[in-house]
């Protein structure tokens, strides 16, 4: 090449040229440690240290057809600025540039890893434990979401219902949040269940089973022979509820009376 002396090694020594430092057999690198020189199967690739292509590695240019020619688009890249990436402009191209000084954004050929996806938080266990009077004002919210009128489910009339039925008074918690509840209670001659409520968020998961099948098993252990429920007219989800447990309508009509407090 005309007005250049090209040593041994292929790093030259002309005046003003870009002088490169051999660190082993295909790899050479700037004095400053900016650009290293790098063999490759397509020819010599320039790597810079101080650009970036879109995915934070460093701009690499080339390849070259010459050690020299990697050289010369050294010295372009100190003086010109800094070039447009070209991981878009080479997608459609069969063979990549190899004239003198052409200088051009190759994309690292490592298969991109996808990016993983954060854990997604356990979900908390259903607990089933025993009424308590501060879960009042919860309850009473779920109860008229329901539908069931709440006279006497005030705190006084919660903490009766809970110190003459131990056990059976029950709530189902997921974390911190009531998320179903069955009342439990016994007269001594037949059991009774009232206001069994799921939340919308949380129904048709077997909570409100679990919560009849406890209350169940305590009026069992206490020789209770029979329980019974009640269920409003045209409550067909709760018919079908009551059924697939076990329960039957009675054969006489329920009667009731509400006791004004005197």
């Amino acid at each position: 090449m005309a007005g250049r002396r090209t040593g041994g090694d292929g790093t030259g020594d002309a005046p003003g040229s870009e002088r490169l430092k051999r660190e082993r057999a295909g790899s050479y690198r700037t004095a400053d440690g900016r650009f290293a020189v790098e063999a490759a199967g397509s020819g010599w690739m320039v790597l810079d240290a101080e650009q970036a292509d879109e995915l934070g590695l460093p701009l690499v240019r080339g390849p070259f057809e010459t050690l020299e020619d990697a050289r010369v688009a050294i010295e372009a890249a100190r003086r010109d600025p800094p070039p447009a990436s070209g991981l878009g402009s080479r997608a459609g191209k069969d063979r990549p540039a190899r004239s003198r000084g052409h200088l051009a954004a190759v994309p690292d050929a490592r298969p991109k890893r996808p990016a993983k996806r954060p854990p997604r938080p356990a979900t908390p266990p259903i607990v089933i434990r025993e009424l308590r009077i501060a879960d009042g004002p919860t309850l009473r919210g779920l109860w008229t979401e329901a539908g069931f009128r709440t006279l006497g489910d005030d705190d006084l009339g919660l903490a009766r219902l809970i110190k003459r039925n131990p056990g059976l008074v029950l709530v189902a918690v997921e974390g911190r949040q009531i998320v179903a509840s069955a009342l439990g209670a016994w007269d001594g001659r037949r059991g009774w269940i009232y206001h069994v409520a799921t939340a919308p968020s949380h129904r048709r998961r077997g909570i409100a089973a679990r919560l009849v099948h406890q209350i169940e098993e305590s009026l069992r252990a206490l020789g209770c022979p029979k329980v019974n429920v009640l269920v409003g007219d045209g409550n067909e989800d709760g018919l079908r509820f009551w059924a697939a447990l076990g329960y039957e309508t009675p054969p006489a009509r329920q009667y009731g009376k509400e006791l004004s407090p005197g």
